[in-house]
């Protein structure tokens, strides 16, 4: 289920009793997660290693999704720690503790490791042997994971600011900022970095493209209109990761739309009517989502059109999809896997992995990198 937050700090929860929201917040209005359903296993994932990455987010609900290179996969937690593992083996290259209470997962790239935190602290690390580089700050707490890439390094905060630093020593380059609203979800997409170019999205629906070298806006392009009574049937927060693929873009917004636009220019090349905040992914023939109920879609890339919907994990909070070759995998709150045939929809795998699986899996080739939120890191493999 998301999590609601409002700018001033207090919970939503503390309003909706002096409001007229009260029935958005029964307790018995929470759904309960579907049953495993029986199938015939398709294919064998093989876990190739597991191993502990520290606390992970405890008992905060945030992704703090991972990052990689060529060799290692980049995890933090929480409590401060950043760690490197190994992807061939699972062993630790290194682990640093930064000192803060961090808050977004890393970003690497151009030899560094960053990191934000709930003050809006930036640690940059060595990639190889996690030695501090450089500490930065700007006003604003981070959720989203910093963007590295092309002597970059982006960041994001709650408030609706994209700052760009010196991947070299952090001093600030550019700035430009979107007004948002004072609810919203508790969590924030990455901006993604391509060319001279990166493309963020925010909590008011618009989804961004400025020059990365010098913070230009080049266009704006809204995804989603507010709709309804109350400020939460208005929110239409962009905390999916955008994807690019091709010439194209896919970012989908909360209670509003998936889309696909031209990624140079901006236009919208097609629009679907779906609510989701956990993520997608993209090959040459389809995109595939996650909605806010938990089902997961299959959009044609050129037309829009659903391809299927698989509704078999609703109210699992499964994890925004992450593409194995002939399979898409999402994790779910109760520390499963699922794999799901592109081409159908239908369960070809399932793995137990625990521990409530919140961010994105990584893939690479025929492996895929799964991270739990009590930092458990595995490695699962097909053939």
């Amino acid at each position: 289920m998301p999590n609601y937050f409002l700018r001033n700090g207090l919970m939503l929860a503390c309003i909706c009793s002096l409001t007229a929201c009260s029935g958005f917040f029964d307790k018995d209005n929470t759904p309960k997660p579907s049953p495993l359903v029986s199938f015939k296993q398709q294919i064998r994932p093989h876990l190739a290693w597991k191993t502990s990455t520290g606390n992970g987010a405890g008992s905060e609900y945030l992704k703090l999704s991972p990052s990689m290179n060529d060799h290692a996969i980049f995890t933090s937690s929480t409590k401060g720690t950043v760690t490197s593992t190994a992807k061939t083996n699972g062993r630790v290259n290194w682990q640093r503790n930064t000192g803060y209470m961090l808050t977004t997962g890393p970003g690497a790239g151009d030899g560094i490791v960053a990191i934000g935190s709930m003050h809006g602290n930036i640690v940059a690390l060595d990639e190889a042997n996690g030695n501090i580089r450089w500490t930065s700050s700007i006003n604003g707490e981070l959720i989203a994971n910093p963007a590295v890439r092309n002597n970059r390094v982006i960041v994001k905060a709650m408030d609706g600011t994209v700052t760009a630093l010196s991947t070299k020593d952090g001093h600030q380059l550019w700035t430009f900022k979107q007004s948002e609203p004072d609810l919203v979800l508790r969590g924030s997409s990455t901006p993604v970095i391509r060319d001279d170019v990166v493309i963020a999205g925010f909590a008011n629906g618009n989804l961004a493209s400025a020059s990365l070298s010098s913070g230009q806006i080049r266009w704006v392009q809204q995804l989603a209109t507010p709709e309804g009574a109350f400020a939460i049937e208005r929110m239409i927060d962009i905390d999916a990761d955008p994807v690019i693929y091709g010439h194209r873009i896919f970012a989908a917004t909360y209670q509003g739309n998936i889309a696909s636009l031209d990624w140079r220019g901006g236009r919208q090349l097609w629009s679907h009517k779906l609510s989701s905040y956990t993520g997608m992914t993209a090959d040459d023939n389809a995109v595939f989502v996650t909605d806010a109920e938990s089902n997961v879609w299959s959009f044609g890339n050129d037309s829009g059109l659903v391809n299927w919907r698989q509704t078999d994990l609703a109210a699992r909070n499964i994890s925004g999809p992450a593409d194995m070759g002939r399979y898409v995998v999402v994790g779910d709150a109760e520390g499963y896997l699922h794999w799901l045939d592109k081409t159908s929809g239908k369960f070809a795998a399932r793995e137990y992995l625990g521990g409530a699986i919140l961010a994105k899996p990584l893939t690479d080739g025929q492996t895929m990198y799964v991270l739990s939120s009590s930092g458990t890191l595995a490695a699962y493999q097909l053939g």
